[in-house]
């Protein structure tokens, strides 16, 4: 088990945690090349991020070709060599499905712009999934697993209710960035090979906002032991409380059914 935050539960942004606990760039891709490389035969690895998704024009593609899914490390604004610093959705599918093939991988994003995480065609329906950038090629419209622009409505997060819970959206304005995949650390060949049985839970689909908000009976202890309110993304939230209903022994589906009934009664 690795774990990566920049606050420690329940205290103040102010008091530092150690710089190899924070989720940079480079500790995020290092950690999760870590938990690849130590996959067994019949492992089940998990993966689950709670932050900031946006997504990414590459200044270095082709004009109109469509934007790149990617999420908000803590030194973003540091930068490399002058620009933002992103992971692309496209970096963690190459790290987390070169686990083998009889490994099963569990994906839980809250945040925003994570749809094209694992599979752009892997929705329950088996139809692709909303937001994708289709262009035509010798008379065939196809896709070429980049996104169009997704709008936000920001009613979502600004009206009465949703202020009372002090909702935030997961998302960051989208950016232009040269390159956005340039110095990403090396995964295993692309050779043809199986590739792995592999779960995703996203926050919020093309057009939708992954929220954050504070939820009823969710309290942290303070450094001055006072009980206070807690936001949680509601994704993640929701999968927590799916599981404990279901004592820990649940199908995807059950468990998407559940979380389904939750998400119904927040809203």
């Amino acid at each position: 088990v690795c774990l990566l935050h920049d606050v420690y539960p329940g205290q103040k942004k102010s008091m530092k945690v150690d710089p190899a606990k924070q989720p940079t760039r480079k500790n995020i891709l290092a950690s999760l090349n870590w938990l690849v490389r130590g996959a067994r035969s019949g492992d089940v690895i998990f993966f689950s991020f709670s932050g900031y998704g946006l997504q990414v024009d590459d200044m270095d593609g082709y004009q109109d070709e469509g934007y790149d899914d990617a999420i908000l490390p803590t030194d973003f604004v540091d930068g490399r060599e002058g620009d933002y610093t992103v992971i692309v959705a496209d970096d963690i599918h190459d790290v987390l499905m070169s686990v083998p093939s009889s490994c099963t991988v569990t994906v839980l994003m809250d945040c925003d712009h994570a749809c094209s995480i694992l599979d752009v065609a892997g929705t329950p329906d088996g139809e692709f999934m909303n937001g994708l950038k289709y262009q035509n090629h010798c008379g065939f419209k196809v896709h070429n697993g980049k996104m169009q622009l997704a709008p936000h409505d920001r009613e979502v997060w600004q009206e009465e209710r949703a202020r009372a819970v002090k909702a935030r959206p997961r998302f960051q304005p989208m950016m232009e960035i040269d390159n956005p995949r340039a110095g990403r650390l090396p995964t295993r060949g692309s050779m043809s090979r199986v590739a792995p049985l592999a779960f995703a839970y996203i926050a919020a689909g093309s057009g939708q906002t992954a929220m954050e908000l504070q939820m009823a009976g969710a309290v942290a202890v303070n450094a001055d032991g006072k009980e206070m309110p807690k936001s949680h993304g509601v994704l993640t939230w929701c999968f927590v409380q799916a599981l404990q209903e279901l004592n820990f022994d649940c199908t995807h589906a059950e468990c998407m059914q559940v979380m389904r009934r939750l998400m119904a009664q927040i809203k």
